[in-house]
């Protein structure tokens, strides 16, 4: 990963082209050997000289002493130098090779660090363009470094955020903001939100423009284990209310029903006996509903044996029948081959009857289809309906407890809720696709052997 240089003392020359000046020692000793040649060859001349003029031997002995000091001498003192000079370049040279090993070594270390840092780390330029990312960073949005790099950091940021964080890059520029977490809610490449925290570094070299470092840690798990925990205690204060209220209706139920048999023995007039039969109606379905409530509210402990999964859809198929309109289609694909879980067949089979129920009473004409996949360790049940479908700003509440979209009086708006539970505690999920205008398809995956779980015999 390739930062951009930040102020501070300038690295040592390297050992290469750059770190010699003119000259160097093959350069000198050729220049030596050139100057003993001529002096050599100066002095060949000068003997020949001599005995052609007839010079003294005396005189020739000065004058070839004088010869030596003018050439000889100043070529002595080159050596000398060029010694000098050799000895002191290796020290350089050597100086400068330790200098760049030991930033080479300390910008490796560096690379190293960034590149293995666990959060993503995007270095931009002022106007947020992404100049380097690390590997984090590339597996934090699911896309290639030459996906990310040249490419501004403003396009991996939903429309909805994009003002507030070019907002925050603006006051980050002008050194503001500076110990501030920002969060934000990203998609990556597979559309899927992508909670983040970001902090941020401005860095300004002396020599270049300033440029941005981003440090984005991923807390997309934290987040939804937040929500789980909030909305198991948000169903957890349900529950207990849902529990008091029933245990505090029974008791009048209860009282309403035995005295309605009670009156019902003891006269004989038709009218009140109509009349009586429609008050213990309302108490069955009064009762019914704080059944549906302690259902909701005690799920109870599951009690799971190895059963055949068809033989629980065939049998809610049997126990829903009378729901489907004459219009209605029912198209069973779970075929014949077996597949065996490990499940408390009362409440998986309860789960099928539900769905089936909700599939046949959104369905007035069309087909329902119940589809049956083995997918190893995991099956998967799908109900689907050809229906009106569900409107999207409904289908994130439709799990919800009591929330219902039928008429008043037609239902709790627990069967969802009930559903989800008894699904969970085998260690499933149930998964809602729905289109409006073209209808509806409830998922139910299961673990064939639910974590956790030993089956009775």
């Amino acid at each position: 990963m390739t930062i951009p240089p930040a102020a501070g003392p300038k690295a040592p020359p390297s050992a290469g082209a750059d770190s010699k000046p003119p000259g160097n020692r093959r350069t000198l000793f050729g220049a030596t050997i050139l100057i003993w040649a001529v002096t050599a060859g100066l002095g060949i001349l000068f003997s020949v000289f001599a005995v052609a003029i007839g010079l003294q031997a005396a005189t020739f002995d000065v004058m070839r002493w004088l010869l030596a000091l003018a050439i000889e001498a100043p070529l002595a003192a080159g050596i000398i130098a060029l010694i000098w000079y050799s000895r002191n370049m290796h020290s350089a040279t050597a100086a400068g090779e330790a200098g760049a090993q030991a930033l080479a070594h300390s910008e490796a270390k560096y690379r190293e660090l960034i590149a293995s840092a666990p959060d993503g780390i995007f270095v931009l330029d002022p106007q947020a363009k992404v100049i380097d990312v690390n590997g984090a960073g590339e597996e934090l949005f699911g896309l290639s470094r030459a996906e990310i790099v040249g490419h501004s950091f403003m396009e991996f940021v939903p429309p909805e955020r994009l003002e507030s964080a070019r907002s925050y890059l603006a006051d980050r520029l002008k050194g503001l903001r500076a110990t501030e977490l920002y969060e934000a809610t990203f998609a990556a490449a597979d559309l899927k939100p992508l909670h983040v925290q970001l902090r941020s570094q401005v860095v300004r070299p002396s020599d270049a423009e300033p440029y941005v470092v981003y440090i984005v840690r991923d807390v997309t798990a934290q987040r939804e284990a937040l929500r789980n925990l909030v909305e198991t205690e948000r169903w957890a204060s349900m529950g207990r209310l849902a529990s008091f209220v029933a245990h505090e209706i029974n008791t009048p139920l209860t009282n309403i029903s035995l005295l309605t048999a009670s009156i019902s023995r003891r006269v004989s007039d038709p009218e009140i006996q109509e009349r009586l039969k429609k008050i213990a109606a309302q108490g069955r379905i009064a009762a019914n509903i704080t059944g549906e409530l302690l259902k909701f509210a005690r799920p109870g402990a599951i009690s799971p044996i190895e059963t055949e999964l068809t033989d629980l859809i065939r049998a809610a198929v049997e126990q829903t029948d009378a729901f489907r309109k004459p219009g209605v289609e029912l198209r069973d694909e779970t075929g014949t081959r077996s597949v065996v879980c490990t499940v408390d067949p009362m409440r998986i089979q309860e789960v099928f009857v539900n769905l089936l129920k909700n599939a046949y009473e959104a369905t007035p004409r069309g087909r329902v289809r119940i589809r049956l996949q083995d997918l190893g360790s995991l099956v998967a049940v799908s109900i689907s309906d050809t229906g009106s479908g569900i409107p999207p700003e409904i289908q994130s509440r439709l799990f919800e407890a009591f929330f219902t979209t039928k008429k008043k009086g037609e239902g709790t708006g627990l069967g969802l809720a009930i559903s989800r539970n008894f699904v969970a505690s085998h260690g499933g999920d149930i998964t809602l696709t729905s289109e409006p205008g073209k209808g509806s398809t409830f998922t139910v995956v299961l673990p064939k052997q639910a974590p956790g779980v030993r089956a009775t015999e």
